[in-house]
Order: C-alpha cells, then structure tokens, then sequence
C-alpha cells in the first residue's frame, strides 16, 4: 500500500486597515469576499474609529472576517498590527475604500507560486470617482518605462516575472507602478518586515521598496483593484506636504540600500522628489523654500540631465508665480 503525499494548500491572509470608513468599508469586504480564490482569512484592523464602522463589520457572519480594534496611531500602524497577527502563507493589504475584481486573489497566487523566489506580484489598477461612479485612469498608463523592459519581463501566465533587479528597476519609473492594495506578499520572505509608523504618506512605497530588495517580482498588467478618489482622501491633501512626504519616504530607504546600482537609482529619484516638492512649494508663493528644496536636489547626487530639467521647471514656475503675485 502507498501512501499519497500530502499537499498543502497554501493560505491566504487579507488585512483591511480602517478610520472611521463606515461609509465605504462594506463593499470593500464584499469585494474581498466575492473572490474566485477565497482569503483563509480576513482581517480588519480599526484604527480607533468613531463612526459606526465596528457595527458594520459585525452584520458579517463569515467566520473568516475578524474585527480587530486598536487605538488610533495612523494607517502604517495599523497595517503593522495585521501583519503581526496574520497567519496565512500570502499577505495582501486592501484599503477600506477600495475595491478587488473577483479574480485578483486568483491571479496573484498563481504567479506568487511560479517561482518560490518571488517576494511578490502586483497588479494595474485604475482610479474612479466616487459619485457619479467614473473609471479615471489606469496606472499602467502613465508607466511608459514598460515598454523598455522587454528584454527583462519574462512571459509566465498571465503576467510576467522581472528577472532584473526591481528595486532598481521600479524606483526610476516616473510614476510608481506599484500600490497596496493591488499588491500580494509571500509571508515567509518579508514576514520580519513592518511599514515605518514615522511617515504620514509614502509608508506604504517605502515598505514595497524594500521588499522588492528581497526577491523577484512579478507583475500583471491586467487591472483587478480599483482606488477611490473622494474628498476625504489623505491624497487630497496640500500637494506641498504629499511631495515632502515623499521625500522623506525615499530618504529613510537611504538607510537599507545595500548596493552601488541600488543608491544610484534612489539617489535619482531623490532629485526627482526635491525638484518635484520645490515645484510645489513655488506654485503657492513659497519661493525661497522652493529654491532651497531645489539646491537640495543638486546637492544629491544624481542625473545630471534630470537636474538641468528641474532646473527649467523651478523657474518657469518661479516666473509664473512672481507674474501672479505683481497682479495681486
């Protein structure tokens, strides 16, 4: 008699960090329950809401849903607490706002177990309005850089793997390519890892960054999670604190570089992240601050070329911004 091996079906844990999102979080559990490959579990992690969101949560019967309330210490907290008590194999991150296509669980797994040196894979995705619902965008859209991967992005299912560095790789993009909630994690690889709790914006890009220093990456261009923009986005804020935000992100990823080709990349998109905040600061009258946010990126190391474009864009915006003060 033989025996037949045991095969273990890999487990998927799914932690949806919220405040005092009563309004939208229903249908981003129902879009996480509606999956073609069901999560093992499901957990969300309240961060010291005052709305009726704890109510919300408990109309759910489903055994897999777990309500977990902490006091309030910001989003990367919160993600910090479900990584901490997640049990499955494979971790993915949904905000209370937002919202899975029923194959994203399916299809990420499946490319996560190609190849166990895979960190993770990440989706596209697209933005919509909240009312009048409305598709804005797709991020692959604004990722041109794409196209001069060919020889790096191996075909396998239905996306690709990047056999090149992708720390590297992704930080140079114009626009980042990957966010959280389109985004699916091996636990074992980055399971010691926790998002920064000191960055008001740009936790979630400095915690990806740093994983893709960990493995192989892969990505499906396909898009199967949609972003909500509404007026109470944390993005919606003054674009001077975002791009400032950002910089501080990337500075302490400063820390954790442990390659020449690796700081080189940051230390380009850190001109970039300079430049881009005293293009901000500027355009609302601050120009001092934005020549200094300027003279930061020229101090950084980095592409010459980007600094010469910087250098155009601070003073058409510096011209633009004297001209609307004289009018005043």
């Amino acid at each position: 008699m033989t025996l037949e091996p045991i095969v273990r079906i890999a487990s998927i844990s799914v932690i949806i960090p919220t405040y005092n999102r009563a309004k939208y979080i229903a249908e981003s559990i129902e879009s996480v329950l509606a999956q073609t490959r069901p999560a093992e579990e499901v957990l969300i992690i309240d961060d010291g809401s005052t709305d009726n969101t704890r109510s919300v949560v408990a109309a759910y019967s489903d055994t897999r849903v777990r309500y977990i309330p902490v006091p309030h210490g910001g989003i990367a907290a919160a993600r910090n607490r479900g990584i901490a008590l997640a049990c499955g194999d494979y971790l993915a991150f949904l905000d209370s706002d937002d919202l899975w296509r029923d194959t994203m669980l399916e299809k990420q797994l499946a490319m996560l177990q190609q190849e166990e040196s895979l960190v993770c894979s990440f989706t596209n995705f697209a933005r919509f309005t909240d009312a009048p619902r409305k598709i804005i965008n797709e991020q692959f859209s604004y990722c041109t850089e794409f196209a001069g991967l060919s020889k790096e992005l191996r075909r396998t299912g239905d996306g690709f793997i990047l056999d090149g560095d992708a720390f590297a790789t992704f930080i140079r993009f114009h626009e980042f390519p990957a966010a959280t909630p389109c985004i699916m994690f091996r636990r074992s690889i980055i399971a010691d890892m926790r998002m920064n709790e000191s960055l008001r914006i740009g936790e979630d890009t400095e915690f990806i960054m740093r994983a893709f220093m960990r493995g192989k990456v892969a990505v499906l261009p396909e898009v199967l999670a949609d972003i909500r923009r509404h007026n109470s986005n944390i993005t919606n804020e003054s674009g001077i604190l975002i791009e400032q935000d950002k910089v501080r992100a990337l500075l302490h990823l400063r820390e954790v570089v442990d390659t020449g080709d690796r700081l080189a990349a940051l230390n380009d998109r850190l001109v970039k992240g300079h430049i881009d905040s005293a293009t901000a600061l500027i355009r609302t009258g601050r120009r001092m601050d934005g020549m200094l946010s300027y003279i930061n990126a020229l101090k950084t190391p980095g592409s010459p070329t980007r600094k010469l474009k910087g250098l155009a864009r601070t003073t058409v915006n510096m011209l633009s911004s004297v001209r609307g003060s004289r009018q005043h």
